[in-house]
């Protein structure tokens, strides 16, 4: 079985356990090329399922996250409940130095090669957040069924000595750190948008998505005409991540006025 046929096979599996027992369900941290294929099935799994059951990706920072989790509610159960089982399900751990003045510089590579360090399981992970001011602080989404594991036994971060305590989903210090830029383009191929958002030359931007380093959703892309879309997430090894806000209007030079989000 691919991993793909399993992913759907186990989404089927949570919303038959969901309407037998009328309990809510959840998957573990899905990537984003998983929600892409979960979003693929999603009107077949509501007609197959008759609408018993509501689908609602939350990685426990709104829409801004990248990793997230499938919730399904019966639709007996209101809004209110199943945001009450979310704040059971994600955590949110602040991660410090424990003496600032020392601390290394930190990246999301180095946070999550040390949780895998103590045996923790990438699924159980959501996004990871470094704070762009200082870079020697940074906040974890996770699994509440392991947030002991992880206090008790991430300890320090490359060199340094680390503090790690709870806090509310609502509380995040710190989020992505982005800009919203506007740009003209010709056309909404994946390359032309790369080109202009990253400053490159159309041939850099072709090369970049021949070699296999761009990813829509999390899905790699080689074909550099690939049409961009409303809210399609575009990330590129060792270039960084934006997100492809609107369509926008046609001036009158043919050419499209369209906004992106651009983290940094």
């Amino acid at each position: 079985m691919s991993n793909e046929t399993y992913l759907i096979s186990h989404i089927e599996d949570l919303i038959l356990r969901s309407t037998n027992l009328n309990i809510i369900t959840s998957t573990s941290f899905l990537t984003m090329s998983e929600q892409s294929l979960f979003l693929n099935e999603i009107v077949r799994l509501n007609k197959e399922f008759s609408n018993e059951v509501d689908l609602i990706l939350d990685g426990g920072n709104s829409l801004e996250s990248d990793r997230k989790i499938l919730f399904i509610k019966p639709k007996s159960y209101s809004i209110k409940e199943l945001n009450e089982y979310i704040k059971e399900d994600i955590s949110l751990l602040l991660v410090t130095p424990k003496n600032e003045k020392y601390s290394d510089k930190f990246t999301h590579r180095d946070f999550l090669g040390a949780l895998m360090n103590i045996g923790i399981k990438r699924e159980t992970i959501g996004d990871i957040i470094i704070d762009s001011s200082s870079l020697n602080k940074g906040i974890i989404y996770l699994l509440s069924s392991i947030k002991t594991e992880v206090i008790n036994n991430l300890t320090s971060i490359k060199h340094t000595s680390i503090n790690i305590k709870e806090i509310f989903l609502n509380e995040a210090p710190f989020k992505m750190n982005f800009e919203i830029i506007s740009i003209y383009v010709s056309s909404l191929r994946v390359d032309n948008i790369i080109k202009e958002v990253f400053n490159l030359s159309r041939e850099d931007a072709k090369e970049l998505i021949i070699k296999e380093c761009v990813f829509v959703n999390g899905i790699t892309k080689t074909s550099p005409s690939y049409l961009l879309k409303k809210d399609d997430r575009v990330s590129i090894k060792g270039k960084g991540k934006f997100i492809f806000l609107d369509e926008s209007t046609i001036n009158k030079k043919a050419r499209y006025h369209t906004k992106i989000k651009k983290y940094s």
